[in-house]
């Protein structure tokens, strides 16, 4: 984030600034932002663009520092209950499933829900999408929202029909993980990435 913008983070309430000398002469902020996920973070930076904007940035849990974060293998520590890196929600009684309650693992600090996911970067079904839009939901089909995804996303491969390569969202393939998932494509004859996401159908390799 460029320096109109403040962080304040974990329960202590401790301040990280950036540009202090910019935000001591002000009284507030133009925007204030709950949540340091993927999508509070890339909202406050792009507001933040605009040098006359202040945008305070806010998140219950503490930087994406843990060990457990840094390793894909950390996924399962994390989601497994409650701890300083997931709220461990569980939801209301569920009517249609004999009442049961579900987990419902959710990130606390900077990256949300995405520092907890083991890694994985991956966009809701197209046809999710096309089907808000007929359901009355203007500007939500997928064509609709596909030029914001490719805006938010740097993708290692570069830009292409569905992929940014210049925005703030890192996104890599793993490699090794991509030769199985690929051999297992081929043995079963689904399509390929490209034409994959074309067809909305197969396997999809980000």
């Amino acid at each position: 984030m460029v320096d109109n913008t403040s962080a304040l983070s974990g329960s202590t309430g401790k301040e990280e600034t950036s540009g202090e000398a910019e935000m001591a002469g002000k009284k507030g902020f133009d925007y204030i932002i709950v949540g340091a996920g993927s999508a509070g973070c890339v909202l406050a930076n792009r507001l933040s663009e605009d040098p006359n904007i202040s945008v305070c940035l806010i998140e219950a849990g503490k930087k994406d520092t843990s060990l457990l974060i840094r390793m894909p293998a950390g996924v399962g520590g994390l989601i497994k209950q409650e701890n300083p890196q997931n709220w461990g929600f569980w939801t209301t009684p569920q009517k249609h499933m004999n009442d049961r309650k579900l987990y419902w693992p959710r990130g606390r600090g900077w990256g949300g829900s995405s520092s907890i996911n083991g890694m994985i970067y991956i966009r809701g079904h197209a046809r999710d999408y096309d089907q808000w839009r007929q359901s009355g939901l203007t500007g939500w089909g997928f064509a609709d929202v596909l030029p914001y995804f490719r805006k938010s996303e740097g993708y290692q491969g570069g830009a292409n029909d569905f992929h940014g390569g210049d925005g703030p969202l890192r996104v890599a393939r793993r490699a090794r993980r991509a030769r199985h998932l690929a051999r297992g494509r081929r043995q079963r004859s689904h399509p390929s990435t490209g034409r994959a996401e074309r067809l909305r159908s197969g396997f999809v390799l980000r």
